[in-house]
């Protein structure tokens, strides 16, 4: 069956942060692409009957990378369904993709206001909050997220981030080790940790070394720097 049947769909978003100063002084070391995923319809939810086709039009729109298209389509829906919870939040996920911040804040509550329980997007707008630099709201948004679905790998990612922003190291290093344990398949969260136990004084430099391998054994990308700087320590232990 298609995943864009009539009636529901998926919200499939990937987004890129920066979530670490370099593991040295000569630059930095740019972080992998860190994936929110895809949400099923049962976390979003699913569109009501007459707006169905517009809706599997948007979000065939979107997942093409066809942004305004998607945009006008989910705003004609909120024309006729103003409160529309799936539709708020999928278009305020559109918005961060169009990288307009505030309009996506602003949606995503919306959305939230209409049906609290929607999970993936209270994650989606800790996500627009700490694009837009407001840490603390990214983590007032995403520390809900984590209480209330402690499995949820992706939001620990994202609150480790927003921790790091305000200087928080262990809580965004237990944050990962969160994320690793809720999915112990999520690469990014794996290489980050790696990033973070490099970075602590001293290094635990053999717990990178275990977790960078892990991230690069799921498929991330290896990064020179950072295999160079586990080995570099580890021979001068």
């Amino acid at each position: 069956m298609d995943k864009l049947t009539i009636g529901s769909f998926f919200l499939l978003l990937t987004l890129v942060l920066s979530i670490q100063k370099d593991c040295d002084a000569q630059g930095s070391e740019k972080p992998l692409p860190i994936r929110i995923g895809s949400a099923p319809s049962s976390e979003i939810g699913a569109l009501p009957p007459l707006t169905s086709a517009i809706g599997k039009r948007a979000a065939k729109a979107f997942l093409k990378g066809n942004l305004l298209e998607a945009r006008d389509a989910y705003l004609e829906i909120l024309k006729s369904d103003p409160e529309n919870a799936p539709t708020l939040a999928n278009l305020g996920a559109t918005f961060l993709e169009l990288k307009q911040y505030k309009l996506a804040s602003e949606h995503l509550e919306k959305a939230l206001q209409a049906n609290p329980a929607l999970h993936q997007a209270r994650t989606i707008l800790g996500v627009a909050y700490l694009r837009s630099g407001d840490s603390y709201r990214a983590i007032s948004a995403l520390s809900r997220v984590v209480a209330e679905n402690p499995r949820n790998a992706r939001a620990h990612n994202y609150l480790a981030v927003a921790t790091l922003e305000r200087g928080w190291t262990t809580a965004a290093e237990r944050q990962l080790q969160e994320a690793v344990s809720a999915d112990p398949g999520f690469a990014e969260a794996h290489y980050n940790l790696a990033i973070r136990y490099m970075e602590k004084k001293p290094p635990a430099v053999e717990l990178a070394r275990r977790h960078y391998q892990r991230a690069i054994d799921l498929g991330a990308t290896p990064s020179s720097r950072l295999h160079t700087r586990i080995n570099s320590a580890k021979n001068t232990q």
